[in-house]
């Protein structure tokens, strides 16, 4: 391979500076591709251009990558059934009678969040739709509801245990493989089972979930957020005077069907999913065979083809539901298939060109540069995760998408942590590495997932962005100083993420006393109908002074209770999934 020096820098770093300076994610990392095609074409912008086509085919036909360019498109027909079947309108109809609160349509945004895993494109939309209404009805603020869509789908689409983010993430972790020229066998495992060895060490995604769901339950707010929530909550005004609400795309995704609307048409094809990508998966991995256990099964396994296997039965099944239940014609039903395709065209677009950019720093030599310059400068090992986490924050926040940023570091993370710490410190590279993608994605005005909730909360999108940021740097916070620990020996992931999470509901306990303190306002938001009680002018001037029982909550309550238990059996599923990668 010709060395290109400093060059090797390019492809990345223009994605980078364009994206800060056009907004355009696209045309950003496409002229990233180019850029590093221009390098190896010595210049020549026409054999460029040539050049990047030939990696953008050569991206695709990649078997693992083809596969998952499918079965994207597959999921976005399930969850099209999903909505335009009825399945969310049976939902609202099943559990709107029992949401009567703010509080109450924050924590069901949440918890449908968890139930919807397979991809954070499809959660927004479905989970958005599903709840707007109850939330607007119940007083909670467009940007409350947005931040609940946007901080709940990636970190729980991240983990799975079934979902197109995985088969991305395990993508990304063989080109790091391919760049550090080292294979997975080499070092013990799969490239699968190094995502749920890295799956502990995702710590900002895990502390960004746990925080949408205490801060739900408990009704602490700070930051621009406790703003918005007093405001919604004193004058039932869900949207800032002036502020402009992104257009409402619910009739490019359809309406739902009143016909005969179904939970089955909901929960089913959910279940299916699951059932046949975990068990395609153990099936594909030899889980079959005398002596192959579970968790060999799924090391071993074509994650791409089981999670084929299980979005084309998610599909299927949708199919079949929507035309049992009656609430669709044949025609009908041919179409939801055609139009889901379409809504994942833009995950689809960003998913090859951030595969693009990836082969751009191969052929440059981006990582052999970064590693070359890092191992020669005497970067301290231990400190490595944090500086990978800082870096993937920064590409994230500047690109605007987490995919992108996992394209572009991760064929330099793990190059860099095998030469400089050996195997040991790869599974906590690609877990920080993820978790900082998130979290620019999180914070980034310019992300598709955070435009997406702004759109189906129906909140501007600006008050969106500085609602969450607050939130979404405090996980952050936390996530620095485990990594700092980490540097000077806090080693074990079962130590790390207890502590993490102590210290990140300490944080909002404590941001949210000095912020109400420093506003005068009530530490715990009071119910929309506690303030209707009272004098909503005396509340807009200052001088409400609300009873005790306004701001007290039952925390044994259906809806909290149903709530954290169905996410502890999600995380169960989680870790029992993480410790298969052994």
């Amino acid at each position: 391979m010709a060395s290109y020096g400093v060059l090797a820098l390019v492809p990345p770093l223009l994605a980078i500076v364009l994206a800060m300076t056009t907004r355009q994610v696209l045309v950003s990392l496409f002229a990233g591709v180019w850029a590093g095609a221009l390098v190896v074409a010595q210049w020549n912008p026409i054999a460029a251009t040539a050049l990047t086509m030939d990696w953008l085919v050569a991206v695709v036909r990649t078997p693992f990558n083809t596969k998952f360019i499918v079965l994207i498109l597959f999921m976005g027909a399930g969850a099209a059934f999903i909505y335009r079947s009825g399945g969310i309108l049976a939902l609202e109809r099943w559990i709107g009678s029992r949401i009567s609160t703010a509080r109450e349509s924050q924590i069901l945004t949440w918890l449908i969040g968890v139930f919807i895993f397979f991809d954070s494109y499809t959660s927004t939309v479905v989970t958005g739709n599903a709840t707007r209404e109850l939330a607007q009805d119940a007083d909670s603020s467009r940007e409350m509801h947005a931040y609940v869509l946007d901080s709940t789908t990636a970190p729980v689409t991240t983990f799975g245990p079934v979902s197109n983010w995985i088969g991305y993430q395990v993508s990304m972790i063989i080109a790091g493989l391919e760049a550090a020229r080292v294979s997975a066998a080499e070092l013990g495992t799969t490239p699968f089972g190094l995502f749920l060895q890295s799956i502990p060490w995702n710590i900002y995604c895990f502390m960004a979930f746990f925080m949408v769901g205490f801060i739900t339950i408990t009704q602490r707010f700070f930051g621009p957020m406790l703003d918005a929530e007093w405001r919604a909550r004193t004058t039932g005004d869900t949207i800032a005077d002036g502020a402009t609400p992104l257009s409402d795309v619910s009739n490019d995704v359809g309406d739902p069907s009143t016909a005969n609307p179904s939970l089955l048409n909901f929960f089913g094809p959910i279940a299916v999913l699951l059932a046949v990508g975990l068990g395609s998966m153990w099936y594909l991995g030899g889980g079959y065979k005398p002596g192959v256990d579970i968790a060999t099964a799924l090391q071993e396994t074509d994650v791409a083809m089981g999670l084929l296997h299980g979005a084309f039965a998610f599909m299927v099944s949708g199919f079949v539901g929507a035309l049992a239940y009656g609430t669709m014609d044949l025609e009908g039903a041919t179409d939801t298939i055609v139009d889901g395709f379409k809504t994942m065209n833009i995950a689809l677009a960003i998913i090859v060109l951030a595969w693009g950019i990836g082969m751009a720093a191969e052929k440059v030599g981006t990582a052999d540069f970064i590693v070359t310059t890092l191992v020669g400068s005497g970067v301290p090992a231990g400190f490595l995760p944090l500086l990978v986490f800082l870096a993937a924050m920064f590409v994230a926040f500047t690109t605007g998408t987490s995919w992108g940023t996992m394209a572009i570091l991760t064929p330099v993370a793990i190059p860099l942590g095998y030469n400089l710490a050996g195997a040991a410190v790869l599974p906590v590279l690609v877990g920080v590495l993820f978790g900082g993608a998130i979290w620019g994605d999180h914070s980034s005005p310019i992300s598709d997932t955070t435009v997406m909730s702004s759109i189906f909360a129906g909140s501007d999108h600006i008050d969106h962005v500085t609602t969450q940021i607050p939130f979404a740097a405090t996980a952050a916070g936390v996530t620095i100083v485990m990594l700092v620990l980490y540097a000077v020996g806090l080693r074990s992931p079962v130590v790390a993420l207890p502590l993490a999470t102590v210290l990140t509901l300490g944080a909002v306990v404590v941001l949210n006393k000095l912020d109400t303190r420093r506003k005068g306002l009530p530490e715990v938001m009071p119910r929309a109908d506690a303030v209707d009680e009272a004098d909503r002018e005396a509340a807009a001037n200052g001088t409400l002074s609300l009873p005790a029982a306004a701001t007290s909550y039952d925390y044994l309550s259906l809806v909290p209770v149903a709530a954290v238990g169905i996410v502890l059996l999600y995380l169960s599923l989680v870790f029992v999934f993480a410790a298969l990668g052994g």
